[in-house]
């Protein structure tokens, strides 16, 4: 019983060691595989960043887009402001000196100042609400055109990600310059919108 147990034991110890040197061999080889595998994502595994605040300052569709829609808030003030001054001009006339009114000229006069400023009100509120709508719209379009930009950018350069940062409001709480692309961006995007305005 010895004899069998102690052969038992030896063929235990050889298949031990022979799992034992196949292991070591096959983590060397996956060491090796790992490394590559490591490397190889490295190389494809790229990320850049662009500041968003300096790439509105720059880029020529989005300077347009933001002076049409100041001019946009102005024309809206400057039609707010002209309506302010009638309800005004037409208190003072209410208001000058030895003008005697009826009781029904009075009521008449307040109310018809009361319908001003209340389409005083309902012209300020349509035209807000239509400046917003129209920012965002052509807010969205600025985005979209980036983002269409980056596409072509990303596969050119090999990026796997492009991140937007900004000066007050960062996600990101490091970055070196190597990775900022704003520049190279700018000039790329404002090449491309001026071919296009070109035709």
């Amino acid at each position: 019983m010895n004899k069998i147990l102690l052969g038992l034991n030896i063929v235990l110890l050889v298949a031990v060691s022979a799992l034992f040197y196949l292991y070591i061999e096959y983590t060397k080889g996956d060491i090796h595989n790992i490394n590559a595998a490591k490397k190889q994502l490295a190389d494809s595994f790229k990320i850049a960043y662009f500041d968003i605040d300096t790439l509105e300052n720059y880029y020529d569709y989005s300077k347009e887009v933001r002076s049409y829609l100041m001019k946009k808030d102005s024309t809206n003030q400057s039609q707010l402001s002209k309506m302010a001054n009638d309800i005004t001009n037409e208190i003072k006339q209410y208001n000058r000196p030895g003008t005697n009114l009826t009781q029904v000229q009075q009521s008449s006069f307040q109310q018809r100042v009361q319908e001003m400023q209340g389409t005083y009100e309902k012209t300020g509120n349509a035209l807000a609400q239509a400046l917003q709508t129209e920012s965002f719209q052509k807010i969205q379009q600025v985005r979209i055109n980036i983002q269409q930009f980056l596409k072509e950018y990303c596969k050119e350069k090999g990026y796997a990600y492009v991140l937007s940062t900004q000066e007050y409001d960062n996600i990101v709480y490091y970055k070196d310059t190597i990775r900022n692309i704003t520049m190279d961006m700018v000039q790329k995007l404002n090449e491309r919108y001026r071919k296009e305005h070109q035709k």
